[in-house]
């Protein structure tokens, strides 16, 4: 099984805080059949800045650490970007990580109280990249609780 969305890396987010943490998670992952994670650090949130090659600096330490604890998870690189205007230019830049950094899965997170009056544009330029964007936690969205139609749109858009 593959978890392709959790916050694993230490010290990076409001996931783990040290690398100890980081294992027990890993461990709690495998003795429940997960045998990759995606890990996805916050990005750009105005809490959290994860740029791409801190993220496969610390994936390659954790999976270094695994691998010597004999732990049989293999971590991949991703990245939970929130929404912004300069997302299509991160993108062109290199900037921003896709799931598995090859594929063409990108996370995009919304902001908790409304949905950015772009965002329609914004996944359909991302499209246009040959990017699937993947809306995360959009049950966290206080415009989308109170219309889950905004949602539906959005992914008929996507369809």
């Amino acid at each position: 099984m593959i978890d392709i969305h959790c916050h694993i890396l230490p010290g990076m987010d409001d996931g783990p805080k040290h690398i100890e943490e980081s294992v027990e998670m890993a461990e709690n992952a495998v003795s429940q059949g997960i045998n990759t994670i995606i890990a996805t650090p916050h990005h750009l949130n105005g809490s959290y800045d994860n740029y791409k090659p801190d993220i496969i600096t610390a994936v390659a330490q954790l999976n270094d650490r695994l691998q010597a604890d004999n732990i049989p998870l293999t971590i991949l690189p991703g990245q939970e970007t929130r929404i912004n205007g300069e997302f299509v230019t991160d993108l062109e830049n290199n900037q921003l990580l896709p799931l598995n950094e090859t594929s063409s899965y990108l996370l995009v997170e919304l902001p908790a109280n409304h949905v950015p009056r772009y965002t329609k544009q914004l996944l359909f330029d991302l499209q246009l990249q040959n990017i699937k964007p993947i809306i995360v936690h959009p049950e966290r969205n206080k415009e989308i609780i109170e219309n889950p139609n905004i949602l539906y749109d959005l992914s008929v858009m996507a369809a």
